[in-house]
């Protein structure tokens, strides 16, 4: 497996891997229909473009198994601080692809200023809360019914690990 920052071209092989995501209707996705060309690229170029940003692709063979997609608070009092999203490929979930992408961020994160890194387990999805806390993010509270999803109210749990 291959850590690697991702690039323009990378816009159409992620197009497909959000297709084969979103198909899965899994727990933490808000998005259930796969971007287009142009709003993949967009999304890629919001990640690159500002220094406290960033979007990491998980390869093997070439092929995109795990996306962790960081984004930095854009005031300059927040700046240090900011939230990621991390999904991983069906068949390679429980592999490490997950732990090797947010070592890959908290690695990154110091180098541009980032000394705090955010993230939100939804309640729907247990294993991701577990897999923060064992890389040392704490709990920080609750939001209370904070999406709705399927019409059903969703917990999520507020997280963040403090960087030196």
């Amino acid at each position: 497996m291959q850590i690697r920052t991702a690039t323009d071209a990378d816009a159409e092989p992620l197009c497909h891997y959000a297709e084969a995501l979103f198909s899965e209707d899994l727990p933490g996705i808000f998005r259930r229909e796969a971007p287009t060309l142009a709003e993949e690229a967009d999304f890629i170029r919001s990640h690159l473009e500002p220094e406290n940003a960033t979007m990491l692709l998980a390869e093997e063979e070439g092929r995109i198994i795990g996306l962790l997609a960081f984004m930095g608070r854009k005031r300059a009092e927040e700046a240090h601080a900011g939230e990621f999203g991390l999904s991983v490929a069906q068949g390679y979930r429980g592999r490490g692809v997950g732990t090797a992408l947010i070592g890959a961020l908290l690695a990154w994160a110091p180098e541009h200023g980032v000394s705090r890194v955010e993230v939100a387990a939804w309640s729907t999805n247990p294993g991701a809360a577990r897999l923060y806390r064992r890389l040392g993010f704490v709990d920080e509270g609750l939001a209370r019914r904070a999406v709705i999803r399927d019409g059903e109210p969703v917990d999520v749990h507020l997280m963040a690990r403090l960087l030196p």
